[in-house]
């Protein structure tokens, strides 16, 4: 987990309400109207309402902004967008912000615009729990707002892929941010550069200022910039488009990038409905593409995400890392998708996670630690034994960790309500069998019916290896066995899910889940007792009393496979042609830091996500947008590094810096 390196925005107050920067020592905003300058600086000088006016049904336009600051020129946007656009289109905007406002900061300021109360509560209820570096990818319907929070050109390089098609997003620009007098550090050649790099031809912007640091960095980035009346006192404003964009210089060797922009697809074949299926299909939906989804049991959530109850944690680290970083972003991103998506079946009201050994209560305190320095965050917080026990409602002997919109859900009804969209067909009890590229995408043969789509993407377990277009991936299966115990009078008063060597969730129903085993690489799914009797033994070293009860029962149960890869993360993206990869980069057998130019092919329209392990429904809602924005050309949910650490080619590429025998097909 990050060190609060960057500092949250330090606020004073004037006398009419208005938020100024102790740091900066400057405004926010105009104090002659902060909305009115946002209309007439940023709206009106990229000519936004009649570009709206003239988008076509499901276009996506992007705004790139620097300077987040209290939301309003987003919030301005969002309000002309809902007037302007077609119904169907996406807007996108993205944000980067050094010096991020708390939630009771921003509540405060936002107050001042009463006219956009409705966005600015939705923005409020999805502010994240933990402002950390990065990207948060935030939702509202057709419109969705990534605030990447850290140092503006620092932050515009991280979402770079290097890729010119991919990169160049950005419409238009809201150059915001403290004036360059009060903030030289922002508005410097590596930033103009960083928004050209990002700019499609022809991208427009808009900012407040006219200094010479802001003229020159433009220039010589390659926009065209003129004067034109600023807002209120201030005389003058700069508005211009980009004329020239220079190439991208390739750093890294490109091997997780396919040589070819993906054409938007009409439609498209989710092979499995468990969580991962559900989520991306919903992404998709969302989006406007066509989905059918194939399922070979009886219900969605047949498999790994079948049972009763479940629940929605993350494993935080002490220090920054690609699976701390994934686990935190993704249980932040969760907790919002499912109370904006599924509410009724997710009961978010708290989990504690318990520290049982030494080194879990070492691991704890250096999370807590950290917490506290981020002041005022959400997220999570350390408990002493006695505030454990009060928070559960039971006794226990250990510290931990709470978090307050953490919890339970209950897994197969997640995934229905997912399913649920004008865009998804659901096929239950069908399976399919092969997969061959065709003119039109891909056919997908069952025994009896070929079906049709232009891209697939493959959700099963360790089912995703059946096909031979993915079968190098290491997905290593996992049984894991869960125990159902009828509700007792002492097991009723647990309040929250717990979790630490094991978990158990609160009653629903009459009954209570306790578990799971963990056996990698074992593939059966019966009921075996003397992994009951482990359950029991788990559960004893936590809530003894309520084990004693439960061994007097008859459990009941359900064993499942997941899978999980080699390093942890899941696998979302594109899936490589294995021998083109291996043939492209084989230089880097006898040098794995050569800087290889060249792409390899991929399979064309072919994706993958899988390898959740024992964190499914914390993983998939991002990993899913991450998968969406690989297929629709989107602008990435997290930043450029993080998506690499989920590349489905990465083991690939990781055996051929180490010499191993090449992946065979």
């Amino acid at each position: 987990m990050h060190e609060p390196s960057h500092h949250y925005a330090q606020i004073e107050w004037s006398e009419n309400g208005q938020p100024l920067s102790r740091t900066y020592g400057d405004v926010y905003f105009s104090t002659a109207s902060g909305l009115e300058e946002a209309h007439h600086v940023f709206l009106q000088h990229n000519a936004l309402a009649a570009r709206w006016a003239d988008l076509g049904d499901s276009e996506r336009f992007t705004i790139g902004e620097t300077g987040f600051g209290t939301g309003l020129n987003f919030l301005a946007a969002w309000a002309l967008w809902q007037k302007t656009a077609p119904q169907s289109a996406q807007l996108h905007f993205f944000s980067v912000e050094k010096c991020p406002l708390r939630l009771q900061d921003l509540r405060r300021a936002l107050v001042l615009w009463p006219q956009l109360q409705p966005l600015s509560q939705l923005l409020l209820d999805n502010y994240p729990a933990l402002l950390v570096p990065g990207a948060h990818r935030l939702q509202f319907g057709q419109v969705s707002l990534t605030l990447v929070i850290g140092e503006a050109s620092e932050a515009l390089r991280g979402l770079c892929l290097q890729q010119e098609q991919r990169d160049r997003q950005v419409d238009a620009w809201f150059l915001d941010g403290f004036a360059p007098a009060k903030n030289p550090e922002m508005w410097t050649p590596s930033l103009f550069a960083s928004i050209a790099t990002l700019s499609r031809p022809g991208a427009t912007f808009a900012t407040f200022t006219c200094a010479r640091p802001v003229r020159h960095g433009l220039r010589d980035a390659g926009f065209i910039w003129r004067k034109v009346p600023g807002f209120a006192r201030k005389r003058e404003m700069l508005c211009g488009a980009l004329h020239r964009a220079s190439r991208s210089q390739t750093t890294a060797t490109p091997w997780y990038l396919p040589p070819e922009m993906p054409k938007w697809p009409q439609t498209a074949a989710v092979i499995g409905a468990g969580i991962s299926g559900a989520t991306v299909a919903r992404a998709l939906a969302e989006r406007g593409v066509r989905v059918r989804v194939f399922e070979q049991g009886a219900t969605p959530g047949s498999g790994g995400s079948g049972n009763g109850q479940g629940i929605l944690y993350a494993k935080l680290s002490p220090k920054p890392s690609p699976n701390g970083d994934f686990n935190l972003h993704a249980l932040l991103f969760a907790q919002r998708y499912y109370r904006n998506r599924c509410a009724q079946v997710v009961h978010l009201n708290g989990l504690l996670q318990l520290a049982q050994t030494d080194r879990e209560r070492r691991l704890q305190q250096q999370v807590a630690e950290t917490l506290a320095k981020h002041n005022n965050q959400t997220l999570a917080h350390a408990v002493t034994p006695a505030e454990a026990s009060a928070l559960a409602g039971v006794n226990l002997a250990v510290s931990g960790l709470y978090f307050p919109q953490a919890g339970w859900l209950e897994p197969q009804k997640v995934c229905a309500a997912l399913l649920q969209h004008d865009n998804i067909e659901l096929y239950c009890d069908t399976s399919i069998e092969h997969l061959e590229q065709c003119n039109s995408g891909w056919c997908l043969y069952t025994v009896e019916k070929t079906f049709k789509a232009n891209a697939v993407i493959l959700c099963g377990a360790r089912d995703i290896c059946r096909f031979p277009q993915s079968a190098p991936l290491p997905l290593n299966p996992i049984r894991g066995q869960v125990s159902v115990a009828k509700a007792t009078a002492t097991s009723r008063q647990l309040k929250v899910a717990l979790c630490s060597e094991g978990y158990i969730t609160p009653e629903h129903r009459g009954s209570q889940s306790f578990g799971a085993s963990f056996k990698l690489r074992e593939t059966a799914i019966n009921l075996r007792d003397s992994e009951h009797r482990v359950n029991l033994e788990t559960l004893a070293a936590l809530l003894p009393q309520l084990s004693k009860d439960f061994s007097s029962q008859a459990l009941s149960g359900r064993a499942a496979l997941r899978a999980a890869t080699p390093d942890y993360l899941p696998v979302a993206g594109p899936v490589p042609n294995w021998t083109s990869l291996d043939t492209t980069y084989a230089g880097l057998r006898k040098n794995r830091k050569q800087l290889i130019q060249q792409t390899a092919q991929y399979q064309r329209n072919l994706y993958v996500m899988g390898g959740l392990g024992s964190r499914g429904f914390t993983y998939a809602p991002l990993a899913a947008e991450v998968l969406t924005a690989w297929l629709l050309g989107e602008t990435l949910p997290v930043n450029a590094r993080l998506a690499r650490a989920l590349h489905p080619a990465r083991f690939a590429i990781r055996n051929l810096g180490k010499n191993r025998a090449p992946i065979t097909v």
